[in-house]
């Protein structure tokens, strides 16, 4: 195990393990709890214990070890550039024959200049090494032995909970494949007739198969509603439709309505795609909202109902296009 303190550093008042412990043991006592809020319970828990700044999830995805979840004491809903330093010294956690790294000091050449502490242990999943669970902070600190037990002790819960979304994930899947499947048997019209667009049946479908893995890997999703009768727009949402990204979709859901929905798109980047849909249909009223995976359900239904106020706002004063943000519920 890699272990390096500083001379200079003096210890941090911080939560006791045993309190931690407990704390924990609270996590595990509630009746099946949501993963994603545990997730969150896990980190915040380990940002007031330590009393630093940052708690992260780092899970190799696709050969490449990435950010998974995290928590920032504080607000901000941007992901802190601490978290890219850390992302290095998470390949050296996984790295460690004993599976641990605890730094009191980050040299700037380790971390860069914002990121001055840091403690990490490898996270398991079925017996194997997935990644690492790492606090952080802009200060050196002093990290005791009792506090990497702590950690091991929150990442074996956390590996354990991956492992069973995983399986929900996989079963998950294979049902939605199977949808999507007796969808084309059973019903071949998951088009619209009159623009040759999706349809809210084949919607219905996509939600089931990509929101699942959105709220897996916390990818935002902006959509936007609007309403607009005439042959003439037909023609054009259908050239539109054809300058897509591959992962974006254009969906007819009855006469004259229509929804867009842009995965992994934030605000900004929807704007500029929707400026030059609006120019193309002419700048009719349009409702847009963020669907957030860590607050918003995975039927659409309060997405939807945002877009639809959004939709109302903008058809009052007159056309083009208005937001509806989800509200963001901060602790007091």
């Amino acid at each position: 195990m890699a272990f390096r303190q500083s001379r200079e550093e003096t210890p941090v008042p911080r939560a006791k393990p045993g309190r931690g412990l407990r704390a924990l043991g609270e996590l595990l006592r509630e009746q099946d709890p949501e993963p994603f809020s545990l997730f969150d319970a896990s980190l915040e828990l380990l940002t007031r214990h330590f009393m630093v700044d940052h708690a992260m999830i780092a899970k190799v995805s696709q050969g490449k070890l990435d950010t998974f979840w995290w928590v920032q004491a504080g607000t901000g809903a941007q992901e802190p550039l601490e978290l890219h330093q850390g992302l290095h010294l998470c390949e050296r956690v996984m790295q460690e024959p004993e599976g641990c790294l605890a730094l009191g000091t980050v040299f700037p050449s380790e971390g860069g200049p914002w990121l001055r502490s840091f403690a990490g242990v490898i996270l398991r999943e079925q017996g194997m090494t997935v990644g690492a669970l790492a606090v952080l902070n802009r200060h050196p600190f002093v990290f005791a032995q009792d506090d990497l037990d702590f950690m091991r002790s929150v990442a074996g819960l956390i590996g354990r909970v991956l492992e069973l979304e995983n399986l929900k994930y996989e079963f998950q899947m294979a049902q939605d494949a199977l949808a999507l499947s007796a969808a084309v048997v059973q019903d071949s019209a998951l088009e619209s007739n009159a623009t040759g667009l999706p349809n809210a049946r084949y919607l219905d479908v996509w939600t089931q198969a990509y929101l699942h893995h959105a709220r897996r890997y916390k990818e935002t999703l902006s959509l936007v509603l609007w309403e607009q009768r005439g042959d003439a727009p037909k023609a054009a949402l259908r050239e539109f439709s054809k300058g897509l990204r591959g992962n974006d979709l254009l969906v007819e859901l009855g006469p004259g309505r229509y929804l867009l929905l842009l995965p992994m798109t934030l605000q900004e980047g929807a704007e500029v795609v929707l400026g030059r849909l609006g120019a193309e249909l002419g700048h009719p009223p349009m409702g847009a909202t963020l669907w957030m995976p860590d607050r918003d359900d995975i039927k659409l239904r309060a997405a939807m109902m945002r877009a639809g106020l959004a939709l109302k706002d903008a058809a009052r004063e007159g056309g083009g296009l208005r937001w509806k943000l989800p509200v963001l519920v901060t602790p007091d």
